[in-house]
């Protein structure tokens, strides 16, 4: 299942780093960030959307904690 959040990112760096945290984690079968519309894009299963969306904005928040997703 693809789903899209809302995000808040200042610039092409923590961009590149919220995309790297969410293809890392478990259960993410693929991902984009787009720096200009200030979307997240996740494709996986339904079931695990919640959990894999809490996983990123949690190590997020160790990496950059000026990167928001809005959920």
């Amino acid at each position: 299942m693809k789903k899209t959040y809302k995000i808040e990112v200042d610039c092409p760096t923590c961009a590149s780093k919220l995309q790297s945290c969410a293809e890392q984690t478990e259960g993410v079968e693929k991902c984009s960030v787009n720096l200009m519309t200030q979307k997240l894009v996740i494709e996986a299963p339904a079931e695990s959307q919640k959990a894999i969306i809490e996983s990123i904005a949690k190590h997020m928040a160790y990496i950059d904690d000026d990167v928001v997703i809005y959920r």
